[in-house]
């Protein structure tokens, strides 16, 4: 009887345990997880290397969710489907972009997730696609690619550009060039002590128009009084040329009226003096021709017997 309860105990405890890894395995594999999720997809133009299923999605460094499925697209093969498994309640909005992040060189690659506004308007999929459809943003390794890619053309470009300006003929020219500048060089030191003379000159010349410059204000100030005393003199000689003006005016009118009452007389007396000296003139021939008129006058002598 003991026997036989000792193996029940046995029985009961193998068939907990197996309940317990069944349970255990169910679990791991399954989960009791009851969180909901949506399918997402997204659409790579580029290599997607160390990305695998299930790895995670973060959306600004949380983790979101997990890759379900990675294809190569059925329209263009350049482009990489990636099937987004994303938990209910996540913000994917109009303005959310998916990029690759790569811990470290050698780390996992995940989908990272972010938003470039504060728009909560949700994704919506398009008529004619199963997912709604996350725009892609190049990732940090493949923006760095583009960028050597580009410097290294630039490179290139400059390299072929050096190599046709630095041809033979301007290398001799350049060569020319640097003899002449041996040269200049050389009068320059052999003049060095002129060199210096004219640089002492020219600090004296500079010290002189700092003087000057120094004294400018006291000259501009005798000038600005120079020219106010030349407009008060010029007012001033204004005022006279108009008294001037009055003064020729008021003259004038004198020697008008002047003219007027005096020119008239004197005209008169300068006609009465022209007769008085035509009939002196006549006088005078008449006592040259005959003296005797002053005693006689004009009047003819009487005739005489038989006249």
């Amino acid at each position: 009887m003991e026997a036989k309860t000792n193996y029940t105990m046995v029985g009961l405890a193998v068939v907990l345990l197996s309940a317990a890894l069944i349970a255990g395995g169910l679990w791991l594999s399954v989960g009791f997880d009851q969180k909901k999720y949506t399918i997402y997809a997204v659409y790579m133009h580029e290599a997607v290397s160390g990305l695998s299923e299930d790895s995670a999605v973060k959306y600004n460094g949380v983790q979101v969710g997990s890759v379900l499925k990675i294809e190569l697209s059925h329209i263009d093969p350049q482009l990489v489907k990636i099937l987004l498994n994303i938990e209910d309640g996540t913000p994917v909005t109009t303005s959310t972009t998916a990029t690759l992040i790569s811990q470290g060189i050698t780390g996992t690659t995940y989908v990272g997730l972010s938003t470039s506004s504060s728009d909560l308007t949700p994704l919506q999929k398009l008529p004619q696609e199963p997912y709604p459809i996350i725009p892609s943003k190049p990732s940090l390794f493949n923006q760095l690619d583009s960028v050597l890619k580009e410097v290294s053309e630039n490179v290139n470009s400059v390299s072929l550009e050096l190599k046709q300006v630095f041809d033979q003929e301007n290398i001799l020219n350049l060569k020319k060039s640097l003899a002449n500048l041996q040269k200049f060089t050389d009068v320059i030191a052999s003049n060095s002590k002129n060199i210096d003379q004219s640089l002492k000159n020219t600090d004296t010349l500079l010290k002189n128009i700092a003087k000057v410059s120094d004294e400018l204000p006291e000259a501009m100030r005798e000038l600005k009084n120079s020219a106010h005393k030349m407009g008060t003199m010029a007012t001033n000689i204004s005022q006279a040329g108009v008294s001037v003006t009055a003064a020729m005016d008021a003259g004038k009118i004198t020697i008008d009226k002047i003219s007027q009452q005096a020119i008239p007389p004197a005209v008169t007396l300068l006609r009465r003096l022209d007769t008085i000296a035509a009939n002196l003139e006549k006088v005078s021939t008449q006592m040259r021709q005959n003296p005797s008129v002053v005693i006689r006058g004009n009047t003819p002598p009487a005739p005489g017997p038989g006249e």
